[in-house]
């Protein structure tokens, strides 16, 4: 499997001044083979999306980045991006903008950066296989480094609004030294367990009661762990334990 080391120019960066998607851009990339890792720059996404194709917005001052992981680890363990980008997006910030605390920034599972109780940021890890079967992955970061949205269901906040004005490409320096101490620590999965030991460090809600969003279903319970595979592991009021691969997460039971 690759390892990557991505000090430097080792990992070339492709930016655009106004593009789609840059995640959208990378899976076009794989899907022509392309064999090299590469990180994908938008001043503006016009087509910015996160999970499930949510709309996310995409205005000029905030970063947009994908990174093109070509044959980064098995297929199986490619969901365990999810968690490495995540540990890697908050030492960034912390790099980026000393002046945040460390303890308001906090990880919610499975894929947003939380300051302060508003969501930051989030991820996209999209992948599967090349045309020729290899593993690919693309992984894309939304941060709200100057703007952020007010007409969302939950609160989202930015670095400017926090009192920490951090410009893209500066946190974009910071992301790609951070992505290659956790990708290194990841392993092709191998050091997962350690990645989810940090992750878990910094959840949101860990020990404490959430609600998930499965479709119209809504799971209430204990959050007591993340399994191997990165699945969320929720102690129900009547004692049993459910598995949940995916869903939204508030804390506490929603009204």
């Amino acid at each position: 499997m690759a390892h990557y080391e991505f000090q430097g120019s080792t990992v070339p960066i492709v930016r655009f001044t106004q593009i789609g998607s840059t995640n959208a851009e990378g899976m076009a990339r794989l899907a022509r083979s392309e064999t090299f890792p590469v990180w994908l720059v938008a001043d503006i996404q016009t087509a910015g999306r996160g999970r499930r194709g949510r709309p996310w917005t995409s205005e000029l001052g905030n970063l947009f980045a994908s990174l093109v992981l070509p044959n980064p680890a098995p297929v199986a363990n490619l969901a365990q991006l999810c968690f490495v980008a995540g540990l890697a997006l908050r030492d960034a910030v912390l790099a980026a903008a000393p002046q945040i605390r460390p303890d308001a920034l906090k990880l919610k599972w499975p894929n947003d950066l939380l300051l302060d109780g508003g969501k930051v940021a989030g991820i996209l890890v999209e992948g599967g296989t090349d045309p020729s079967g290899r593993p690919a992955a693309v992984i894309g970061f939304g941060v709200n480094c100057l703007h952020h949205p007010d007409d969302l269901p939950y609160r989202a906040t930015s670095l400017e609004a926090s009192g920490a004005p951090t410009a893209p490409d500066r946190l974009l320096e910071a992301l790609d030294l951070a992505m290659a101490v956790r990708l290194n620590q990841w392993n092709a999965g191998a050091g997962f367990p350690a990645i989810r030991t940090d992750w878990m460090r910094y959840a949101l809600g860990m020990g404490d009661q959430v609600s998930v969003k499965i479709g119209e279903r809504e799971v209430v319970g204990r959050f007591e762990n993340i399994d191997t595979r990165g699945a969320m592991m929720l102690r129900r009021k009547d004692g049993i334990a459910e598995i949940i691969t995916a869903g939204d997460v508030s804390l506490g039971k929603s009204d």
